[in-house]
């Protein structure tokens, strides 16, 4: 009889945080939630931080209480890609990470193009163009004659800043290194060019490791401070990697020609392949690569996906305390259709953390010259508008590759909305399989069954939570008049040709 094993995913996102034990009996996994928490930045002297210590407080919180009620097989940690946390030279962290929201990084490419061109920083990385980028912070603190960049003796991305305090060993984890903006993806090495051109120290870089292994095991300190064991620290891909790891195709649906949407806070669109893809219209049409785990690329355009509707919740809930999600999609549901849309991906939405529906109002567009009125509108106008926004980038994909996507598979919370799921679903014209919602910790438990040797690969994984996860499937309704919407949104935000 196969022994159960236990496993303890550490799922951090931008607005919320869970500690999830997957518990596999050899043939299915089963999730159960031990732990969540806010994840909520701080604003203080005019910065925008990620609340480190406080996360690092809840995450040992989560360990203790999976390791009450589990006899743990291992832990991992996947977070957000892009930001980081600088160490000096005995080992002591500098400051709370500056969130990539923070106004540090507005107008930064512009800086750095007279130094070197977002195209060369491009063909060289493979990296998708975000002024939220590594590279791109780590300018701004040059340009502000940092001290401590300039005293730092080493750089560690968020999840490798969670896994360094908890086992004391540092590394730089492959997939979320491949956020940053100064590695060449194919060759796995920094790239001293772009590290050159903006003057940016290279001694703080790592080599990367990949992840789905065991880089270390809980320091005594931890162990004594939480009464466990010393755990072994499994390496998980960064969130989306992790995310897109689980993804639950299997049987026929592997030989369709499909991609996947990951729907949180930000939305990926995007497609697997065995190495990065580079080319000039890549890059004209917004789309990067990332590493994947088990030797993937994904060729992707992240997209603001729910952040839009999730500030707009805060700021209704702030008025009424008893608002529900459930409200907020039947209030869309059933509002009027008035083809009001706002350009999802424009970057006065990214930051903005304060009134959420008036930057709605203000940025939407209408061949009608209407605005949305109240919040069913909003949320109507939000949620077409990513749908509609996901169409035309699967279109960009379909022209990259040289062929028709058949099929869209979508992930995290955004799955769990039905009326989301069949919009982005009449929008495409394609078939839509929706689940599972917690994809991101699943693939962190899958990566950590790897280096446990419970799978020996990623669609082994794959195969498992299949059998595991019940799925959604949604088809294409209302064709005539989703292309009309579709043709209404290219046209008001010029996104033809």
């Amino acid at each position: 009889m196969t022994k159960t094993k236990y496993y303890a995913a550490f799922d951090l996102g931008a607005s919320s945080g869970r500690a999830i034990v997957g518990i596999f009996d050899g043939q299915r996994v089963q999730l159960e939630e031990v732990h969540r928490f806010v994840n909520e930045p701080v604003y203080a002297g005019n910065t925008l931080y990620w609340d480190f210590l406080r996360l690092f407080f809840e995450l040992k919180t989560g360990l203790g209480k999976a390791a009450a009620r589990f006899a743990l097989s291992s832990m991992g940690i996947d977070t957000f890609g892009c930001d980081f946390g600088l160490l000096d030279g005995s080992g002591k962290l500098f400051s709370n990470p500056v969130h990539y929201r923070d106004k540090r990084t507005s107008g930064i490419l512009a800086q750095v193009s007279k130094l070197i061109s977002p195209r060369t920083i491009y063909a060289r990385t493979g990296t998708q163009t975000m002024e939220i980028n590594t590279v791109y912070q780590l300018y701004s603190m040059k340009l502000e004659a940092s001290p401590m960049l300039e005293c730092a003796h080493c750089l560690l991305m968020l999840g490798d800043l969670f896994n360094y305090f908890l086992t004391g060993n540092k590394v730089c984890e492959f997939t979320g290194a491949t956020t940053m903006g100064a590695l060449d993806q194919k060759k796995k090495r920094w790239d001293r060019h772009i590290l050159d051109k903006l003057n940016i120290p290279q001694n703080i870089f790592l080599p990367v490791t990949e992840p789905g292994q065991v880089m270390g095991h809980l320091a005594k300190n931890i162990c004594r401070e939480l009464d466990v064991a010393p755990l072994p620290v499994a390496l998980s891909a960064y969130d989306t990697s992790a995310e897109i790891a689980s993804i639950p195709l299997a049987g026929q649906d592997t030989q369709k020609s499909w991609a996947y949407l990951c729907c949180g806070t930000w939305a990926m669109i995007g497609t697997l392949h065995t190495e990065p893809v580079v080319s000039n219209r890549c890059l004209d049409f917004g789309l990067g690569n990332e590493g994947g785990a088990g030797g993937s690329y994904h060729l992707l355009k992240n997209m603001v996906g729910l952040w839009i509707i999730q500030q707009c919740m805060a700021k209704w809930k702030a008025e009424k305390n008893s608002l529900t999600w459930n409200h907020i999609v039947a209030w869309a549901r059933e509002s009027a259709d008035n083809d009001v849309f706002i350009d999802i991906d424009d970057p006065r939405f990214e930051k903005e953390i304060w009134d959420m529906p008036q930057k709605v109002r203000e940025l939407s567009k209408s061949s009608r010259a209407k605005r949305p009125a109240d919040a069913g509108e909003i949320a109507r106008c939000a949620y077409q508008s990513l749908a509609l926004k996901t169409s035309y980038y699967i279109n960009k994909l379909e022209e990259i590759q040289g062929r028709k996507i058949t099929l869209v598979h979508m992930v995290g919370g955004g799955s769990k909305n039905g009326l989301l799921c069949q919009w982005v679903c009449n929008a495409a014209g394609v078939p839509v399989i929706a689940g599972p919602a917690e994809t991101t910790a699943t693939g962190n438990i899958l990566l950590q069954m790897m280096a446990d040797g419970q799978i020996n690969s990623i669609q082994e994984g794959r195969e498992v939570v299949k059998k595991s996860m019940p799925l959604q499937y949604y088809h294409p309704q209302d064709g005539p008049r989703w292309r009309r919407k579709r043709e209404i949104y290219e046209n008001l935000f010029n996104m033809k040709g």
